[in-house]
């Protein structure tokens, strides 16, 4: 049980501590048109990153992002921290901050601290406005593999090979209790009271531990390391990603598995939920990053620009943005197709109507029609693919395909043996009319159907 000493009533609210502000995205683009692309992304069809930049001192092992948008912290296998300005794209500067790699990185809910987790057995606190180093926390025997400071900015955890997990007290880094596990601990995080933290194991299991009173519950279905775990910001659901290539949502008050998220072709290092809780991304040893749809567990999205393993991936809280780090020693920031209905200094902007909304049930047998034969016309049907290849395909007033999105990862890798990137518009911005599924199956056959039926 974890010392009397951390009993209190939390009392501030949910803040996430990866935030991008549309600034932030701004060194090529206008406000006026990140606000167009995200409008076109409501649509859920676009998969290329807005910005990447380099940081040479190794493979990203960890990123953060202030709460005010305008800074980005990442953490290196060398032991480097760099801080950069994101809305000039300036390194600010950088840290040799630790002799190990750097592996989780945290910034406070005010914005001020930046903590660090190293294997050289250390967290070390540091301001993130002058890069002085404010505080070193010593007591783990081996390396640290996951801190998360609490929402309310009054705690600090950290997990550990050596087989512990510690709570303390922030920022001043007293240690308040040690919980003993079985195995490594790959992750930790707090909920969105500040009440609950979770952890996730080596061997595979998650455990629930209620700090106010010392409960604790323990979760098991994955059948390989649980690398990562969130909670969502209303506190309902846990996310955990595994080992096992699976991501798992949890009612975690008594262990049902909501959704067992499966698609990624190797261990699920990181795991973030959109601000309106309404989307979850995973980022993979597989290279990509895969966007769900938390009431159905559908995939939306897949991203799929990095050469490396993604370690580690971020939601922004004011606009649609995530943030990827990456062995390939890059960071990239993607719009996102998710209405983040409680996005801050940000109106929400319009989605056009679609389908049945705008026309007719035979306006659609005809746009549906004009969509078929324009790809059929162009696609040489005899595929080498043995799983069909599923897109969700937006059109114009006249059937023009004007961009897609793939929706398994079959659709990513064949995509150049379809008609679609020849069919796409690129001279112009049409305006978003409909929207189709397609099917390009094995056995040739070509299926289009309106995305929301044909009721």
């Amino acid at each position: 049980m974890i010392s009397k000493a951390i009993k209190w009533k939390a009392s501030a609210a949910w803040t996430l501590t990866a935030v991008v502000t549309a600034a932030g995205i701004g060194w090529s683009r206008s406000l006026p048109e990140l606000k167009t692309t995200v409008s076109q992304f409501k649509s859920g069809l676009f998969t290329q990153y807005s910005r990447s930049f380099k940081d040479n001192s190794g493979w990203i092992y960890a990123i953060a992002l202030s709460p005010d948008g305008k800074t980005l912290a990442s953490g290196s296998y060398g032991g480097i921290i760099k801080i950069w300005n994101l809305q000039t794209g300036e390194l600010l500067y950088t840290l040799k901050a630790h002799t190990d790699a750097i592996e989780s990185l945290a910034i406070s809910p005010d914005g001020n601290l930046l903590a660090s987790g190293s294997w050289d057995n250390r967290i070390k606190l540091w301001n993130l406005n002058t890069g002085i180093l404010i505080n070193t926390l010593k007591g783990h025997a081996d390396d640290v593999k996951a801190i998360s400071i609490s929402p309310d900015g009054r705690l600090l955890a950290s997990g550990s090979t050596d087989k512990t997990v510690k709570v303390w007290s922030f920022p001043d880094g007293k240690l308040l209790g040690t919980l003993p596990d079985t195995d490594w601990i790959q992750s930790v995080a707090f909920s969105a009271d500040s009440k609950i933290l979770a952890t996730g194991s080596e061997n595979g299991t998650i455990k629930i531990l209620w700090l106010e009173d010392g409960g604790n519950y323990t979760l098991t279905g994955h059948s390989g390391s649980v690398e990562s775990v969130a909670f969502s910001p209303d506190g309902k659901t846990l996310a955990s990603g595994s080992g096992d290539k699976t991501v798992k949502l949890w009612q975690f008050t008594n262990g049902k598995v909501l959704h067992t998220l499966t698609g990624h072709s190797g261990p699920v290092q990181s795991v973030a939920f959109s601000q309106d809780g309404q989307a979850l991304a995973s980022g993979s040893y597989d290279k990509t990053i895969k966007l769900w749809e938390l009431k159905t567990g559908e995939l939306m999205t897949n991203f799929a620009a990095h050469s490396k393993p993604v370690w580690s991936v971020a939601f922004s809280s004011q606009n649609p943005v995530l943030a990827s780090g990456s062995a390939d020693e890059t960071i990239k920031l993607w719009p996102v197709p998710v209405p983040l209905a409680t996005q801050v200094n940000s109106p929400a902007p319009e989605v056009e109507a679609t389908s049945s909304d705008i026309i007719s049930p035979g306006e659609i047998a005809q746009l549906n029609r004009k969509v078929y034969d324009q790809i059929d016309n162009s696609w040489r049907s005899t595929p080498t693919f043995n799983t069909s290849l599923v897109y969700r395909v937006a059109v114009d007033e006249e059937g023009g395909i004007i961009d897609y999105q793939p929706l398994n990862q079959e659709a990513v890798d064949f995509l150049q043996e379809t008609s679609l990137p020849s069919s796409r518009k690129a001279d112009r911005k049409p305006k978003l009319f409909s929207q189709f599924k397609v099917v390009f199956k094995p056995s040739g056959v070509l299926e289009v159907n309106p995305w929301q039926g044909w009721n």
